[in-house]
């Protein structure tokens, strides 16, 4: 893999903001901020075609975002009023959080896959967002006190509530109704369900959102249980192989070269991951463990005594989507004991 963001690499070696940058004519790329987050901004994504602009992400909902935004529009002599359509790579806020505020301000139309439709469509039901985690983190293993720790975080809990629902629903090799400007995109679930990566055709490029990184993992969760999380990810890496586009755009950290190399290097990442829960599961000697407990043993990027209650949240689910896959192939099992699930290694060796 080479690096060809370098500005945007030294920026975060330096942590510093990256420039707004003209990616290649008609491609820029304006970072946004996202306030109090260890990842630190978001790169949004403009395109140009006959009649405006397409946004790609346009990043994190807050004050200092938007106005990181419009103002990196303003240095690429780009009005917001030419923006005429939104595409989400998926909806996390830190992708999604501004889509409304763009929408409002330039009539641009939003879309995204449907499953990640489907999953705003529960943002107002809060009763059943907080009971469903509720459960979910009792049958992890989670101690009480880290829902309490998650449920206050202000920027967890409301991020989520002003995102807007889609205009448009977009399928696997749809290309973007936009004149002048082959967009195709590409269904790539595993961090989320309806996570989507965009083909540039017209300027051979690859938009990855966080489907592809070029130096972190990104976090591949299990919340719905009988969801494959981790199969779908590793899928769809493969179906990302042989396009190996002429440069490579991620939604955080720099963009890069050989497209293939990094595919493989993240699937080699989680292979080494299933045998670190398989070692786990199996020096137990058939004891139970809760997803908690696993988690507690795996070696993350620093002591899980130091990880933040969201930042905890997310190694659960990625643990549990490692689990979900042994158990899936047949070399794990879990059953449900007064309301926890406790998860047996059952494969040979």
């Amino acid at each position: 893999m080479q690096v060809t963001g370098t500005l945007q690499q030294q920026a975060w070696r330096n942590r510093e903001f990256p420039p707004v940058e003209q990616v290649t004519p008609g491609v820029w790329s304006v970072p946004v901020p996202m306030p109090r987050n260890p990842l630190r901004y978001v790169i949004s994504y403009l395109i140009e075609h006959e009649a405006g602009f397409v946004m790609i992400d346009p990043g994190w909902n807050a004050p200092e975002s938007l106005q990181a935004l419009t103002g990196g529009l303003a240095a690429s002599g780009i009005p917001l009023t030419a923006v005429t359509a939104i595409l989400v790579t998926h909806v996390h806020p830190d992708h999604h959080g501004l889509s409304g505020a763009v929408r409002e301000r330039s009539g641009a139309w939003v879309g995204m896959h449907e499953k990640e439709d489907s999953f705003l469509s529960l943002q107002h039901e809060g009763n059943v967002l907080r009971h469903g985690m509720a459960w979910y983190l009792n049958w992890c293993g989670a101690p009480e006190s880290h829902l309490a720790a998650l449920t206050a975080s202000r920027e967890h809990a409301g991020a989520r509530e002003a995102m807007v629902r889609a205009d448009r629903l977009i399928g696997h090799d749809e290309l973007i109704d936009v004149p002048g400007l082959r967009l195709r995109a590409v269904w790539t679930p595993g961090h989320s369900p309806g996570h989507l990566c965009f083909h540039d055709e017209t300027h051979d490029l690859l938009l990855t959102g966080d489907h592809v990184l070029p130096r972190i993992t990104p976090n591949i969760s299990a919340y719905d249980m009988s969801a494959q999380p981790l199969d779908d990810y590793l899928a769809s890496l493969d179906a990302l192989r042989g396009i190996q586009p002429r440069e490579v755009l991620p939604a955080h950290e720099y963009r890069f070269t050989d497209l293939d190399s990094r595919l493989a290097a993240l699937g080699a990442h989680h292979r080494e991951r299933l045998g670190e829960a398989e070692d786990i599961l199996r020096a137990v000697d058939g004891k139970g463990l809760t997803a908690w407990q696993v988690a507690t043993q795996v070696s993350w990027s620093r002591a899980w005594d130091d990880l933040a209650s969201f930042q905890r949240q997310a190694a659960i689910g990625e643990v549990l989507s490692h689990l979900r896959y042994l158990q899936f192939h047949g070399k794990a099992d879990s059953a449900d004991t007064d309301g926890v699930g406790l998860w047996r290694w059952t494969g040979a060796g």
